[in-house]
């Protein structure tokens, strides 16, 4: 069971980069941004299982019922929106995902897709 868990965190992990906390003001943004369109496009596929696992719910929901709220609005304007109004929610989970590295532009070391495909494959199957 530790290595399965080991083997998951090691998706994330990158020995090169700054967590979120480390990166200078402006490359916080861009780091916040980068996550919300990711985490946007993975609401609306409702894919969020991954980061279920390793934050709070209760974050998670906040965020999704801002998202419900707006669901007509496109991708990117919700992406926009959510970063409005749920900017601290998402910089929260940043900073508990410690294993995540941007470089010092502020973005993700590991791209966000590649990441989570591989988070994915190691999720279990039902029969």
């Amino acid at each position: 069971m530790v290595e399965v868990i080991k083997k998951r965190e090691a998706v994330f992990v990158s020995t090169e980069g700054k967590s979120y906390q480390d990166l200078s003001t402006d490359a916080q943004v861009t780091a916040l941004k980068s996550f919300i369109a990711f985490y946007v496009g993975q609401y609306k596929r409702e894919s969020l299982e991954i980061l279920g696992a390793k934050v709070d719910n209760g974050l998670i929901s906040s965020i999704n019922e801002i998202l419900d709220q707006n669901s007509f609005m496109g991708r990117a304007e919700l992406a926009a929106e959510s970063f409005r109004l749920s900017k601290p929610y998402y910089e929260e989970i940043l900073t508990k995902l410690p294993a995540i590295k941007f470089t010092d532009d502020g973005e993700p070391v590991k791209d966000w897709q590649a990441a989570w495909e591989s988070q994915e494959e190691e999720l279990p199957t039902e029969d």
